[in-house]
């Protein structure tokens, strides 16, 4: 399967008109058939709406919090944000990357793509924290991936330092 990662920042899922844009373009230049997304389900994100536009199948990937409990990767989860103080007296959020709670995510993740057993192009639109794990996931079991990330910022380094930090 051929699977383009867009990795985000989840404000931009919401009603960002570029993000938007983008995987309109990307449902027509790889011939998409499905979008799948790590998104709110309570909530009609720009991917979502385009898929109804086009008539693209849409899926929510992510696990649910009965899923995740099962799992017995919630509790982690549910605190992995840190607070921080930065020296001119800032405080920022950050939150942190598990690698065996979210790698059991990313594995939901494909296993969900892969169970439509699509032709074509999937679009999976994740944070970005998730985008470089999920796309080597994806690799390892076989699939052509293509990683994006969105905004792109000419000439920034934004995507290229994220890195997990790990917790």
């Amino acid at each position: 399967m051929k699977l383009v990662i867009i990795g985000t920042d989840h404000e931009f899922q919401d009603s960002d008109a570029d993000l938007k844009d983008l995987v309109a373009s990307l449902t027509k230049s790889e011939q998409a058939t499905l979008i799948g997304e790590e998104y709110r389900s309570s909530s009609i994100s720009v991917a979502r709406q385009v898929a109804q536009s086009k008539g693209i199948l849409w899926l929510q990937i992510d696990m649910n919090s009965e899923q995740r409990l099962q799992a017995g990767i919630n509790e982690k989860l549910l605190n992995r944000t840190q607070i921080r103080y930065e020296a001119d007296g800032t405080v920022t959020q950050r939150l942190r990357y598990a690698p065996k709670e979210d790698g059991i995510r990313e594995e939901f993740w494909l296993d969900r793509i892969a169970e439509r057993r699509i032709d074509g192009t999937a679009l999976l639109i994740c944070g970005a924290l998730h985008a470089r794990k999920v796309s080597e996931k994806a690799h390892e079991k076989g699939h052509d991936t293509k990683l994006l990330f969105h905004p792109k910022i000419p000439g920034s380094q934004i995507w290229v330092s994220i890195m997990p930090e790990l917790f």
